[in-house]
């Protein structure tokens, strides 16, 4: 007798031991069966790992929609390649009891930087980020009105997926963005340093905005990557620049 309230029981585990349960696990069997079948299913690279999704299309041909299989979760702001191009995850519904669903947008910049570890060792940095116009944004800087110079005023807004190396920009952060293509490539500066913006349980983006700066000589304008030539040129034409900013450093003071 008791072998049959076993199986009874092991019946009700596998259907659901109550209606709701019952309607779980025949939804995520479906998924499981029918999924393979939609022309949304595709294989992606997440976070550096292939999985199998299904990604579906907006209104906005940059912006996607992707599910996980069930049972399955996606992290927010990671990376994830798909169709020869690279997009960040910048939304995630906190409802993932049966799957998980994110907003995918398109990636249109590569950017570069150098960052220096706490032993001093420099390391060139790259991550797929958003650029757009930031114009519409303010700059989070404040002059008063006796300027005497007139300065460009182009302003771009940044989505970066955040994580250690992002972690650390700042007011002093700078970064080359512009078409390869151009002949006078633009840099900007991180006037916005806001970091509590697309951020729920350590993870999420970060929304900088940037405001138009002055390349320097230190820029390497080929590759893109500010500030290169004070870590990865040993030039005598370099070296008393360098060596001329290092004791305004440590004075404290540009007079």
């Amino acid at each position: 007798m008791s072998g049959m309230w076993e199986k009874y029981e092991a019946r009700m585990n596998v259907r659901g031991l109550t209606q709701r349960d019952e309607s779980f696990r025949r939804e995520q069997h479906w998924l499981n069966s029918r999924l393979k079948d939609s022309l949304s299913y595709h294989t992606a690279v997440v976070d550096g790992i292939e999985r199998n999704v299904a990604i579906t299309n907006s209104d906005n041909l940059n912006e996607k929609t992707m599910y996980s299989m069930p049972g399955e979760d996606f992290h927010l702001g990671v990376l994830v390649e798909w169709m020869n191009n690279h997009w960040l995850v910048t939304e995630k519904d906190a409802n993932n009891e049966i799957y998980t669903k994110v907003k995918l947008l398109q990636c249109n910049y590569l950017l570069k930087w150098v960052e220096v570890d706490d032993d001093g060792t420099p390391e060139i940095m790259e991550q797929w980020c958003v650029i757009d116009d930031g114009t519409k944004y303010m700059t989070g800087v404040y002059s008063d009105r006796l300027f005497i110079a007139t300065d460009g005023d182009t302003r771009i807004a940044m989505t970066i997926g955040r994580n250690i190396h992002t972690a650390k920009f700042n007011r002093q952060t700078r970064v080359l963005v512009d078409d390869p293509l151009s002949d006078h490539k633009m840099a900007f500066k991180l006037t916005k340093p806001l970091k509590v913006g697309v951020r729920y349980n350590e993870e999420g983006c970060y929304k900088f905005v940037l405001s138009e700066a002055d390349t320097t000589d230190y820029d390497n304008l080929d590759l893109m990557i500010p500030d290169y030539y004070k870590y990865f040129l040993d030039d005598d034409e370099y070296k008393p620049v360098i060596a001329k900013e290092k004791e305004i450093v440590e004075r404290g003071s540009w007079i």
